[in-house]
């Protein structure tokens, strides 16, 4: 059986290996000599890559984010589009997962179905239409034979309005359950009292929150803490010198940021997955997002949540700091991890928020239940079943 899978950006390939390895070891498809006609193939990254799928288009070509990033690429994007289709409709797969990217994939899937593809097709990390563009989700009724979303708020809105849906579980919760740190990055820091700096994986992130950063570490290293700063492995090479060298007098780490959350008494980042990670690290975190002035104009037109971080859902209160735009400055950042680390009271309060939070993330193996989902699925459209 042969699988199409599609992702866009970091996160999206750890999610694609996570379920390309569960596939292969559930038995799915076959692995090896046939991968040509038999196996998983697509757009991916390293990681996709090494968990056994063929990246016939690397996930680079769909690594945008903000609207004045997105705009300019239009034209390369739609060609980018024509020719996966070509691929698909010529392969014609039993499966097609795509994964997070929701305005590509909905573009792509929206011409595969139009161009007469009747296989299995599968969005995982579905798009947040319970804030924003509440309207694709009759997209992901219609196109869609099965959405696998990361948390069971997402699933219970998808079900109530007819979405075939399925939950069990976040694969991090599985991921960080007892995690620890790398030896050599724990005895590094041994006794220091770090703050772990998260410029973010695209260059979008590291254009609009890098200055901000270093302005933060400047006034907690001025503090007696010791910043560090993360050099997301998924950083491109030219990102990961650029963040290098503006952050040249301070301590970096080049592994994963998860090691670096760990070693930390908090965190100080871009809103996206890291939040995810430092809550289930149990490890508070100021959350901050900026960005250009056309991308806040649409933004405020369209979104309609009162937050952006996902652990401020999955608690009885929001549990992390948002500084949003003008209020990304250092010392509001500072003033908020100061507010956490030096208040026994709020500390606590937060810890318990953190616990409850990590509770509504599930504890099943997430990759392993996709698998199953998958499978169950394709029987059931086999069969004709509903």
């Amino acid at each position: 059986m042969s699988v199409f899978v599609s992702c866009g950006e970091v996160s999206g390939d750890i999610y694609a290996s996570d379920l390309i390895r569960a596939l292969l070891r559930e038995g799915t498809v076959l692995p090896g000599e046939r991968r040509k006609t038999c196996g998983i193939w697509g757009v991916m990254g390293p990681r996709g890559v090494q968990a056994g799928g063929e990246a016939m288009w690397s996930y680079e070509e769909l690594k945008l984010m903000g609207f004045t990033e997105v705009i300019p690429a239009i034209p390369r994007i739609l060609r980018l589009r024509d020719r996966i289709t070509g691929e698909v409709l010529r392969r014609n797969p039993s499966v097609v997962v795509v994964i997070d990217s929701p305005d590509f994939h909905f573009s792509l899937v929206k011409k595969l179905r139009r161009a007469g593809y009747k296989g299995l097709t599968v969005f995982l990390v579905t798009p947040t239409v319970w804030a924003w563009r509440s309207g694709r989700t009759r997209l992901l009724r219609d196109w869609f034979d099965l959405c696998l979303p990361l948390f069971s708020f997402e699933h219970e809105f998808l079900t109530a309005r007819g979405v075939h849906s399925r939950w069990e579980a976040h694969p991090l919760a599985a991921a960080l359950d007892g995690y620890t740190p790398p030896l050599a990055l724990a005895e590094r820091y041994q006794g220091a009292r770090v703050v772990a700096l998260m410029a973010g994986s695209r260059r979008y992130d590291i254009k609009y929150h890098l200055a901000q950063l270093l302005g933060t570490a400047e006034l907690l290293r001025g503090e007696g803490l010791l910043p560090v700063f993360s050099v997301a492995p998924g950083l491109s090479a030219p990102l990961q010198r650029e963040l290098k060298e503006r952050a040249a007098g301070f301590e970096s780490w080049d592994g994963e940021g998860r090691g670096l959350m760990a070693v930390s008494e908090a965190v100080a980042g871009v809103s996206g997955t890291v939040a995810v990670e430092a809550m289930l690290l149990r490890r508070f975190m100021v959350v901050i997002y900026n960005g250009g002035w056309l991308t806040w104009v649409i933004a405020r037109i369209l979104v309609r949540v009162p937050h952006i971080s996902i652990p401020n859902y999955l608690t009885d209160g929001p549990v992390y700091p948002e500084l949003l735009k003008n209020e990304t400055r250092p010392e509001n950042i500072v003033r908020e991890l100061h507010a956490y680390l030096s208040n026994p009271a709020k500390k606590a309060e937060v810890d318990r928020r953190l616990e409850s939070a990590r509770k509504a993330m599930g504890s099943a193996d997430a990759a392993a239940f996709w698998a199953r989902a998958i499978a169950e699925t394709l029987r059931a459209k086999a069969q004709g079943t509903p």
